[in-house]
């Protein structure tokens, strides 16, 4: 089984905080891009418990 560590929440949570700066803007891309990841590895069957489909998970992930 798969855990995924990073949720919208905690991003979400993060942004209000200070500025993060260049390293908190990298470290941020590359948790993103680990939860993207993470997300593309699951099948179809466990994206659907979560709410997610395959074509959206960069948009859950990145915001776009």
């Amino acid at each position: 089984m798969t855990t995924i560590t990073l949720t919208r929440e905690t991003l979400r949570n993060h942004s209000l905080q200070a500025r993060p700066g260049l390293m908190g803007t990298i470290k941020g891309y590359f948790a993103r891009s680990n939860a993207e990841r993470q997300l593309r590895q699951l099948d179809d069957r466990l994206l659907a418990d979560i709410g997610l489909k395959r074509h959206d998970i960069s948009r859950a992930v990145w915001g776009r």
